[in-house]
């Protein structure tokens, strides 16, 4: 993990996005229930579960502790343990808003599944069989599904006029109409891609004239990074330094490759099966631009040589997997000893200095300059593998250029990846258009777009409840420390420091939504081009690489928001020791007012503490209070911590998910986020706990869930924001890129790993799959 990226909770499967990233006033299911089926709900709830009905004032209710059967193999769903003083205690809410957040609930669950042998199934299993995966998606989940409902919401705003919006919200509304113009992108057709290629000096496949004695590969690799924004050959950007956070520095690493990962060219099975994919969509592709002076031969030909020269680059690059010890890739060069002792067939001065051309002044570099370097050993090869096949180096930048922007063309080009998109993601054909524009709008216009999401459908109360809970869950971390015997009291004194030192930051900032205050348009002071849609895109590129290049030397602004509103997602920051919760994320099924807190616990409070326990990850661990890469454990608490990392680790990789072929997950890549899984359910729990013990009157009850425990809904909360199915070959996708393991393992493994799972449903330890005995288990935190 380096600190060009922060850790995220879930990857974001949309398309065409710059980066990767629920509507309240719509409800995460309030389209899909039907008046018949909220009624039935109350209905189970009154008259199944035999509970006494609540009135206003609260009067308290009793319910029956359900019991364990079994009839024909199939074992009932209805089972807890004893119910608890506060169980017995609470009400059965009728108002609309428990009535929907039941309907959501129970419409998911098979209950026809015992939760002790497959509680992902018994919390999901209809919701997954009612979800089908369209054919313009990879996957359906929970998270698509509320990140579809805060599009829905976008689209709403960004088409409403208005004769009051500030300057960068007109310019984000001007841009989303020119991406839904599509009968204007398709009539320019290949016009606006030729003159982008013009631009870039022209592609040498599709016919264009080019001299290998006068081309310079320093300046057209920097000029390729910083004006058209690829990442082909190496990868640059401007953060924040690992050693020292307060300050920005020109970083290096290797490459992104044209297919998902590494893997895709060295692993001979997703090789076969998605090669072929990629080469037609390049051959499709090529041979449109060119038109009708195509020259087939030789564009499948480059083709190939492409192929060949991604392999070689690959061949040179770590895995993902071998890369979590920041320490270890981490070196800090001049630009003299980068040339000494990595590189010297490349000028770097010269590159660095390319890039910089695109700052304001512009910035440049001396062969003093420092610079980080993630992969020298892969920068070491860069020469050799190119060899001096300049035409080659040409084809493949304007390739990469290419190929990430086909989602901003016509129709027909959009249509030349189809053979690679049903290859990698097994989609086959597009998404909405609204959703693509209200997407794309949201990734360039992050902050003037999530105010238009915020006026519209944002609750201010949540953004205080979250603020509650971060606090609640930083007070159960600090509770495990004293408990922890594996660690010395050193490094738990050091522990609870950086703990007290995580800063969350909720919601949005306040600034987007004061209309006095001039920040926003400010920093949206860009110029697109109107109804020019792809070339729009070129200009936000610029824009963007300038002011991120641009902080080159500056302080870190730790005010300043690493994402926008918008965005159903969360996020831990190492350099910056911060967690991050939009917007977007605190609505339903993380948070409902209408659920009862133990399952907004086991919803957004087990994400809290996932963020929480990020910064104690295999990764965030490496990472002080401050943001720095410092090491602040004792060497035999190190020890004792790998050694139950080492365990997760097997535990997860020994795991096969049907989706994917039957592959194995690879627990050395999702570590991070398993050990922040497992955190974060406990810390979530023990904050549960803890409510309920200053909360006497109890919690919430539910129609039609009046049966159910709150530590059995807090965990059926956790359980139900995993939901989600996936096809095949992004299922594999995932298995090779993806840092998170599956969703039903995400489910499954915390709960088996967690004794007080198998005691909330009345499991046998050592006898039912989700209650293993204590030897078959991992815990870090």
């Amino acid at each position: 993990m380096t600190s060009q990226s922060t850790d995220v909770l879930m990857m974001d499967t949309r398309k065409s996005k710059k980066s990767c990233r629920a509507t309240l006033i719509l409800g995460f299911v309030a389209g899909a229930m039907t008046i018949a089926t909220i009624t039935l709900a109350v209905v189970y709830g009154l008259e199944v579960n035999k509970t006494k009905t609540c009135d206003d004032k609260g009067t308290v209710v009793t319910t029956e502790a359900p019991t364990k059967t079994t009839t024909k193999g199939v074992t009932t769903t209805t089972v807890a343990k004893e119910t608890t003083v506060a169980d017995t205690q609470a009400e059965i809410c009728e108002s609309q808003a428990c009535v929907t957040a039941a309907s959501r609930i129970l419409n998911a669950m098979n209950r026809d599944v015992d939760p002790c042998n497959d509680f992902y199934e018994f919390a999901c299993g209809t919701w997954n069989m009612d979800h089908i995966i369209p054919d313009d998606q990879s996957s359906i989940s929970t998270f698509n599904t509320l990140r579809d409902d805060v599009s829905k919401v976008l689209k709403t705003v960004l088409e409403k006029p208005s004769d009051e919006d500030r300057d960068s919200i007109k310019k984000a509304k001007e841009f989303y109409a020119s991406c839904m113009n599509t009968s204007v992108i398709d009539t320019l057709g290949v016009d606006p891609v030729k003159a982008l290629i013009t631009e870039m000096g022209g592609w040498p496949v599709i016919g264009d004239a080019f001299d290998s004695s006068s081309f310079d590969f320093e300046d057209t690799l920097g000029k390729f990074r910083s004006v058209y924004g690829t990442h082909g050959i190496m990868s640059s950007w401007v953060s924040a330094d690992d050693k020292d956070s307060s300050v920005n520095i020109f970083q290096m690493d290797q490459p992104s490759l044209g297919m998902p990962d590494r893997d895709y060219y060295l692993n001979e099975d997703t090789r076969d099966k998605t090669e072929p994919g990629y080469r037609q969509f390049m051959i499709n592709f090529m041979t449109m631009i060119a038109g009708s002076s195509a020259d087939v031969a030789k564009i499948e030909n480059v083709t190939t040589k492409i192929i060949d020269f991604e392999t070689e680059l690959a061949k040179a690059m770590a895995p993902d997997s071998e890369r979590r010890d920041t320490f270890a890739i981490y070196n800090r060069l001049t630009l003299t000893e980068l040339s000494t002792n990595v590189s010297g067939d490349i000028d770097w001065v010269q590159y660095m200095n390319k890039v910089l051309e695109v700052t304001d002044g512009p910035l440049t570099a001396t062969a003093d300059e420092e610079v980080v370097v993630y992969d020298p050993e892969y920068l070491s090869n860069v020469s050799s593998i190119i060899n001096m096949d300049w035409e080659l180096v040409q084809n493949y930048l304007v390739w990469r250029v290419l190929k990430d922007r086909v989602s901003y063309m016509s129709a027909d080009l959009r249509e030349t990846r189809a053979p690679y998109t049903e290859a990698v993601s097994g989609t086959t054909s597009e998404e909405a258009r609204w959703l693509t524009c209200s997407d794309t709008a949201e990734g360039y216009f992050e902050m003037p777009v999530g105010s238009l999401f915020v006026e519209e459908a944002f609750p201010e109360k949540n953004k205080a409840v979250t603020e509650q809970l971060v606090e609640n869950i930083r007070v159960a971390f600090k509770g495990f420390l004293p408990a922890n015997d594996w660690m010395d009291d050193q490094t738990k004194s050091a522990a609870e420091v950086k703990a007290d030192q995580v800063t969350p930051i909720i919601a949005y900032p306040d600034y987007i939504v004061d209309t006095s205050d001039p920040k926003m348009d400010n920093d949206y002071d860009m110029i697109i081009t109107p109804n020019e849609y792809f070339k729009s895109i070129q200009e936000l590129v610029v824009w963007g690489n300038k002011n991120s290049f641009g902080k080159l030397r500056e302080p870190i602004d730790f005010t300043e928001w690493i994402t926008g509103p918008a965005i159903v997602n969360a996020f831990y920051s190492p350099s910056r020791n911060q967690i991050v919760f939009p917007a977007g994320i605190l609505q339903p099924p993380f948070y409902d007012a209408g659920q009862p807190n133990s399952m907004n616990y086991g919803g957004i409070g087990m994400v809290i503490g996932h963020e929480i326990t990020h910064g104690f990850d295999d990764s965030g661990s490496q990472y002080d209070g401050y943001g720095n890469l410092n090491n602040w454990w004792t060497d035999s608490s190190k020890e004792n911590f790998n050694k139950k990392t080492q365990c997760m680790i097997d535990q997860y990789s020994s795991m096969t998910w049907a989706v994917a072929d039957n592959r194995n997950l690879n627990g050395e890549l999702t570590l991070g986020e398993n050990i922040a899984d497992n955190g974060g359910i406990r810390e979530a729990y023990t904050a549960y706990k803890t409510w309920q013990s200053q909360n006497p009157q109890g919690d919430l009850r539910l129609p039609g869930l009046g049966n159910f425990t709150q530590d059995q809904l807090f965990f059926l909360g956790y359980g139900q924001v995993w939901c989600g199915t996936y096809k095949e070959a992004y299922a594999i996708r995932l298995l090779t890129t993806d840092p998170h393991s599956p969703g039903e393992f995400r489910v499954n493994v915390p709960s088996m790993n967690f004794p007080e799972f198998g005691e909330a449903y009345s499991c046998q330890q050592g006898k039912d799959g989700m209650y293993p005995n204590p030897k078959d288990t991992c815990r870090v935190w």
